[in-house]
């Protein structure tokens, strides 16, 4: 049986026999017949290899299929016919590059084996309270200033006094969009606001309530320092700001965060107060979910779908337009949201939060997650499910190299959850798979976590979850 990663819709095997994949081309057919502009055949036959889809898309998609089958099988490939098509529209990975950051050269390595998995959307978490990592032109001393940090407080093994800085130029964020346009995949920025903001307060104190000093942040948290949404200033530095990015980054989607906002300075601050009085609004969820709509509803004129955490659901009367990330919802806003029409993405903490140790949410408990199988979600519900995303958070990872461990194989696995229907999927079928790729890919420089890696048990996954948890305790968070 031909396994590969993700698992395609349905593949027909002659048994037995092989072709010599170096003895022919490749024909590609388009197809007239409008489909699915992701879905294609692959015919391997005794006389050639042939691709038929309707969209270049397509055309890509069975290409990265046949290099998986040349990598698994060598040039001596069996003959075959493959018809495939995704399961979800919305695939997605995230990088968190504002805590650490990655090369452009490390962040294409990245992307090139998402691509290789079908994932098409790159989550791309450029600011944070630990540094603003774009290159603005309407404010330089944004980039200058808020890009660094003095030291750094990451748990137990990232202690460092020595300042910790850097941005991505506009000319290197144009070529990651560039390469990733390459590949079919968008990339859709994320400002996090209105909390996570400590970098932008940094250099614009006024922006919070009381315009106190505010440091960039060493450790990871969630800090009380926001963004004050009864300041005119705030209003107009966001739109700004905003403006740029979408010039930027040309996709169809825009993140404004949202999520972990404290709000105890909203409470004293006169200018909030105002504009609560002002507007109506009898509290602090409305308060935030106010300026969350006045931001979502600047980007939607500028032609953006604008995504935000499930925090962001707090209040009520949240924009209609916006697309909900749901990544803990302990209270089920977003299931509700989604039961009620909204589309939502499932981003779950637990178990597709690559950053945590494979002993606490190991590859095969990845695997077994099904991003529609979320309590209370109706089955109108599950058709408002756009699509998955696993993300990576870098407090902790300040390496390419432990980048690509804690990511691979895992992601090999939410790519065939976002990719594959769930007939299709086995988790012994995958976890050998997984070990063909893993090979491929280390020939290639990556650095996969290796299988006796992927499911710890015992004393050894006692360890690790320890020694990841004590991080925590560490930094206060």
């Amino acid at each position: 049986m031909i396994r590969l990663i993700p698992q395609p819709l349905s593949v027909t095997e002659n048994t037995g026999a092989f072709v010599k994949a170096s003895d022919f081309t490749v024909t590609r057919k388009t197809l007239s017949v409008k489909q699915c502009d992701e879905s294609y055949s692959l015919y391997i036959k005794a006389d050639g290899i042939t691709i038929c889809a309707s969209s270049e898309k397509g055309f890509f998609y069975a290409e990265k299929t046949l290099e998986q089958i040349i990598s698994f099988y060598g040039d001596l490939i069996p003959v075959c016919t493959v018809n495939d098509s995704p399961r979800f529209e919305y695939r997605g990975f995230m990088i968190d590059c504002a805590r650490h950051m990655f090369s452009v050269d490390e962040l294409k390595k990245m992307i090139d084996v998402a691509a290789s998995l079908k994932f098409n959307r790159f989550h791309w978490h450029l600011a944070d309270d630990q540094g603003f990592r774009i290159e603005l032109k309407c404010y330089p001393e944004l980039t200058r200033l808020g890009s660094v940090r003095a030291g750094d407080r990451f748990g137990k093994n990232l202690q460092s006094d020595k300042p910790y800085g850097g941005f991505y130029t506009q000319k290197e964020i144009s070529e990651i969009v560039d390469f990733c346009r390459k590949r079919f995949i968008d990339v859709i920025p994320e400002l996090d606001v209105p909390g996570h903001s400590s970098a932008l307060l940094h250099v614009f104190p006024e922006l919070g309530c009381g315009g106190k000093n505010v440091s960039v942040k060493m450790s990871n948290g969630i800090f009380k320092d926001v963004l004050c949404v009864g300041e005119e200033k705030t209003e107009t530095v966001i739109r700004n700001i905003v403006s740029e990015l979408c010039e930027l980054f040309p996709g169809e989607y825009f993140h404004i965060g949202g999520d972990e906002v404290p709000r105890d300075n909203w409470k004293n601050c006169p200018k909030c107060r105002s504009l609560a009085e002002s507007a109506g609004i009898h509290d602090l969820d409305g308060l935030q979910q106010l300026f969350i709509n006045s931001v979502a509803a600047f980007l939607q004129e500028k032609g953006k779908t604008v995504i935000g955490w499930n925090e962001c659901l707090k209040g009520g009367k949240l924009n209609g337009g916006m697309v909900i990330e749901r990544w803990l919802d302990p209270k089920g806003l977003a299931v509700k949201a989604a039961n009620n029409g909204r589309i939502i993405i499932a981003a779950p903490l637990k178990p597709y939060y690559a950053d945590y140790p494979y002993a606490i949410y190991s590859l095969k408990k990845v695997y077994l997650y099904e991003p529609t199988d979320i309590k209370g979600l109706t089955e109108s519900g599950k058709e408002n499910v756009l699509g998955t995303e696993s993300p990576i958070w870098t407090e902790f990872i300040n390496s390419c190299a432990s980048l690509e461990a804690h990511c691979f194989p895992r992601w090999f696995a939410v790519a065939e959850s976002a990719w594959s229907i769930p007939e299709n999927k086995s988790y012994r079928e995958f976890a050998s798979a997984s070990v063909k790729l893993c090979e491929a890919l280390h020939s290639r420089g990556i650095n996969c976590t290796l299988p006796s890696g992927w499911n710890p048990t015992g004393i050894k996954r006692l360890c690790e979850s320890a020694a990841f948890l004590s991080n925590f305790s560490t930094t206060g968070k």
